[in-house]
């Protein structure tokens, strides 16, 4: 029987992508793109994402009740911000004492301006067919959790 999980071996922050990919037997890099067309195009990627990691656990934690599951996702979630919070300070310094941007930097501003098209084009009515990606991606969601749930029974 086939159980999703999030990937602790194909991860670039919490394996859930990784997961996906071997769940549905595609690459992650589908998945990481998906999310990322569903942040810029609606907000909602990284929404989904986060809720993903909150309720999907790893193979480690296996078939572990659910609420165990949340509360040591929600410990790893706050481990994880705390070192990205880290990895931010440590560019930012880095960038101050050799008056050159790192890397982090050009990302971090990059993805601010894509933020900011995403609203202006939204407040300017250029994304309203977006309106039916949420409820299609809650019920995709839907789908395959209920599908890997009866699977088992």
């Amino acid at each position: 029987m086939k159980h999703l999980y999030r990937s602790q071996q194909d991860k670039v922050i919490a394996g859930v992508c990784g997961g996906l990919a071997a769940y549905f037997g595609r690459d992650p890099l589908l998945f990481r793109l998906l999310f990322i067309a569903l942040t810029m195009a609606t907000g909602t990627g990284v929404a989904l994402y986060l809720l993903l990691w909150l309720v999907l656990p790893t193979a480690q934690q296996g078939l572990a009740q659910q609420e165990q599951v949340i509360r040591d996702n929600l410990d790893e979630m706050r481990t994880r911000a705390r070192e990205l919070g880290a990895e931010a300070r440590g560019s930012f310094v880095r960038a101050r004492k050799t008056g050159s941007p790192d890397d982090a930097l050009i990302i971090g501003g990059a993805i601010l301006v894509g933020f900011g098209l995403l609203l202006l084009f939204r407040n300017i009515g250029l994304l309203a067919w977006t309106r039916y990606l949420w409820p299609i991606a809650l019920v995709g969601l839907g789908v395959a959790i209920l599908i890997n749930n009866l699977k088992e029974r």
